[in-house]
């Protein structure tokens, strides 16, 4: 199993998520950031009073998916997130040594992207 983070445009994020759940990746999570560095986007970064740096409007996208699909989730990505312009982002993959399904105890990959099993 394979964690897959990547770092993208808020305004991308839509239609990254459209493209895996049109491929059954069911199951990812959102959370907003704040990037700061080469992946700022100088047409957009804005000034934060908070910490005095230039942020981009980002996302992290979190997939935690079977080596099988890992390569075929990371083009998903990448062909909906890119835009050309510098700040479109970065994934980084992660091994993932164990997962427990809280509810019903299974334990694997076994369901993790339960659609995708049933296509």
């Amino acid at each position: 199993m394979n964690e897959i983070k990547a770092f993208i445009r808020k305004r991308k994020a839509e239609e990254v998520i459209d493209g895996l759940e049109a491929q059954g990746f069911c199951c990812m999570t959102l959370i907003d950031v704040m990037g700061l560095g080469r992946m700022s986007d100088p047409q957009k970064a804005q000034l934060s009073i908070s910490i005095a740096e230039r942020f981009s409007d980002i996302v992290k996208l979190v997939v935690v998916c079977s080596q099988d699909d890992t390569e075929e989730v990371i083009k998903i990505i990448q062909n909906h997130a890119r835009s050309g312009q510098p700040g479109d982002g970065i994934i980084y993959v992660t091994p993932v040594s164990q997962s427990i399904h809280i509810r019903s105890g299974k334990t694997g990959d076994d369901f993790l992207q339960s659609e995708r099993h049933t296509h």
